[in-house]
């Protein structure tokens, strides 16, 4: 995975996808955690959120489409 990279959020529950909300988004950076110093991507997810980009590890993501 990379920036750029189309993924879906997959702990996303779907009761929270009303108003035009999507579990889908764009990888827009990524980093280190400080505590586990496992790969953050930071998601902007698509939609009706409120909320920048969110930290997401790779094991609650899925590529979707990889940006070229």
């Amino acid at each position: 995975m990379k920036v750029g990279d189309m993924v879906k959020a997959l702990h996303v529950d779907e009761k929270n996808l009303s108003n035009g909300r999507s579990n889908v988004g764009f990888i827009v950076r990524m980093d280190r955690s400080p505590v586990s110093h496992q790969m953050r991507y930071w998601v902007k997810l698509l939609g009706g959120w409120n909320i920048g980009p969110a930290p997401f590890m790779e094991r609650q993501l899925e590529v979707v489409s990889k940006s070229s």
